[in-house]
């Protein structure tokens, strides 16, 4: 399905456990993934999985991304999470890789339970077959998710890297001004990640995928500021339908969310 990636499904729900957590619980689902393989794998752990330098900076290159995937079955509710994966960048260096894949070798004899807080937790699976499970075969469709297409659409909204301006003002002027520099953020986000320009950038509240929650339903994002009382670095999320002149490959994930759960495109070519 994706370049490089350890994908899991979400088992029948058991005691307190959840089996219908909604979409808009992307980002918690992602930091929680994230946790679960930091806390089994080698310390310190690779900088592709922590996504830190060792003295604690981000990390400037590619790095482990972490998804919730919806169920996008026609006729059935989008909305609640049927599966996660951890994607690991194309470029990443072997020893990274390996330790990653032994932290997650580690986290599956360990039942791969992934704990949510207050959200419970969620029983998790590998997905070996897809083809002999009737869900996964829908939620790991190969060509929803890597394509090539030309015809993108989020999944999960993206976050924008800067603000702007007020998307929803009661002034239509005011409000086409704010989807323009919206529209040129997500394409300048497109080349800062080594994608072509897109043709054309569609901006909008809702996905074209059907059944699946609304962009401030994802917000605010990220769910914590970056210190108490603070919003400085919250950002506004859209979801966005891109063209592109050439066919481009998935997985194709989007703005300042890309490595947590939102900005996680599909194709829309019919």
């Amino acid at each position: 399905m994706f370049d490089e990636s350890l994908v899991l499904r979400v088992s029948p729900a058991e005691g307190e456990q959840t089996s219908a957590l909604s979409l808009t619980y992307a980002e918690e689902v992602a930091r929680a993934l994230r946790n679960a393989l930091m806390c089994h794998a080698v310390d310190p752990p690779p900088a592709a999985l922590s996504g830190h330098q060792s003295d604690g900076r981000p990390l400037e290159r590619p790095h482990a991304a972490f998804l919730a995937l919806p169920d996008l079955r026609a006729n059935t509710s989008s909305s609640r999470i049927a599966g996660v994966a951890i994607v690991l960048p194309r470029a990443i260096d072997p020893e990274e890789r390996q330790a990653i894949l032994l932290a997650a070798a580690r986290w599956e004899r360990g039942g791969l339970r992934l704990v949510l807080g207050r959200l419970g937790a969620l029983q998790l699976s590998r997905v070996d077959e897809p083809t002999a499970d009737p869900l996964a075969r829908h939620f790991l469709d190969p060509h929803r998710w890597s394509g090539p297409s030309r015809r993108w659409a989020t999944v999960t909204p993206l976050a924008l890297h800067h603000n702007p301006g007020d998307l929803t003002a009661q002034s239509p002027a005011q409000a086409a001004r704010a989807a323009r520099r919206a529209a040129e953020i997500v394409a300048r986000g497109c080349a800062h990640i080594g994608l072509p320009p897109p043709t054309q950038v569609r901006v909008m509240r809702r996905s074209t995928f059907p059944g699946i929650p609304t962009a401030p339903e994802f917000m605010p994002f990220p769910r914590k500021p970056s210190r108490p009382g603070s919003n400085k670095f919250q950002r506004v999320c859209v979801h966005a339908e891109l063209e592109f002149a050439e066919k481009v490959e998935g997985p194709v994930l989007l703005g300042a969310g890309r490595y947590w759960g939102v900005g996680l495109c599909g194709v829309r070519d019919g």
